[in-house]
């Protein structure tokens, strides 16, 4: 078989094909299948050096060939099984199909979620320190979800670092995980000057949806990187007036300076480190999302935002009633 022969002008691998690669195999998952490609050590850095260049895209069969002459005659089966397993689209005919580029899509993704916030009232929390009926505890309680959601970010975060991804893409992903370390330690202080400290932090429970955003977040990093890359701009968002607020409030209710000023300096790290624009970036290289893949990022971006509506009703609900306990504990709860 020739490699002109191959059915795609111009393979590229579809944007939620993850690969992870070892010393002896490349394993390729893709959605609900996956499958794993011995490596003899002498084509090691070629086979490698060809699914970079299927990952990136704009080369034909011909040129991988050219690229890869040690592997050259493994080419065209490889190619026709992973486009038989639907891994692959052709860039060449993709350009009139509806995708678009990732800067492209960017600019959609933003407009989309700017309209699907209208869908939703303004936020409740907002809403009662506007009105300053929100309480002492359900401020708390914001201090109490925010500490699991930056506990956890960490390891959230880091299935996305075992995908294969440009060299830039992965620096960033690589600076972005380090910059979130150790955030958690802010909001412990918040919480200590509440009394909330030592082992009860350990042992406290996340409400429901803080804990399935949280687990959003890394179903998304594992298995559809394009949607974890989309979803960084909900999480990162930043909100001037909110914060404001939120200390002024604190204030009428008389809580330290030291409960909401970590809070606040939480909010300013995010800020000076432009994390509210890490989706642009990492999405500013990518040659091609598919209708298909554009359709998921939306379905799983609009499903991730009631979520996170659902969880602000949940923690006003929760640590608004006094029957409720604070922290919300794993041996204390029900006893």
């Amino acid at each position: 078989m020739t490699l002109t022969k191959s059915l795609l002008k111009q393979p590229l691998f579809k944007n939620q094909v993850c690969l992870k690669f070892s010393d002896t195999r490349v394993e390729i998952r893709y959605q609900n299948q996956g499958c794993s490609i011995t490596v003899e050590p002498e084509n090691k850095e070629e086979t490698y050096k060809l699914f970079q260049l299927l990952q990136f895209g704009g080369m034909s069969p011909e040129e991988l060939g050219q690229e890869c002459p040690g592997i050259r005659e493994q080419i065209p089966d490889l190619l026709i099984e992973l486009d038989r397993r639907g891994m692959l689209i052709d860039r060449e005919k993709s350009v009139t199909s509806g995708g678009v580029t990732g800067p492209q899509f960017y600019r959609e993704l933003y407009r989309f979620l700017n309209r699907l916030k209208m869908r939703f009232p303004e936020s409740p929390y907002t809403v009662k320190m506007v009105d300053k009926t929100i309480t002492r505890e359900q401020l708390i309680g914001y201090s109490l979800e925010s500490y699991h959601i930056t506990h956890l970010c960490p390891s959230l975060l880091a299935p996305s670092l075992a995908n294969y991804e440009s060299p830039k893409i992965r620096q960033l992903l690589r600076d972005f995980f380090g910059s979130e370390l150790h955030h958690d330690r802010l909001i412990e202080k918040s919480l200590k000057s509440v009394g909330i400290y030592g082992q009860q932090l350990q042992r406290m429970l996340p409400l429901p949806m803080t804990f399935a955003v949280c687990s959003s977040l890394a179903v998304f990093a594992k298995h559809h990187p394009l949607s974890f890359k989309a979803a960084l701009l909900l999480f990162e968002e930043h909100c001037e007036e909110f914060h404001q607020l939120f200390k002024q409030r604190c204030q009428d209710l008389d809580l330290p300076s030291d409960f909401y000023q970590p809070i606040l300096l939480h909010a300013k790290i995010n800020d000076d480190g432009a994390h509210e624009e890490i989706t642009e970036v990492l999405l500013q290289d990518i040659a091609y999302v598919s209708p298909e893949d554009q359709l998921v990022v939306k379905k799983n971006m609009t499903a991730l935002m009631e979520s996170m509506v659902l969880r602000t009703h949940e923690m006003l609900d929760y640590y608004g009633n006094p029957q409720n306990r604070i922290p919300r504990c794993f041996d204390t709860i029900g006893g």
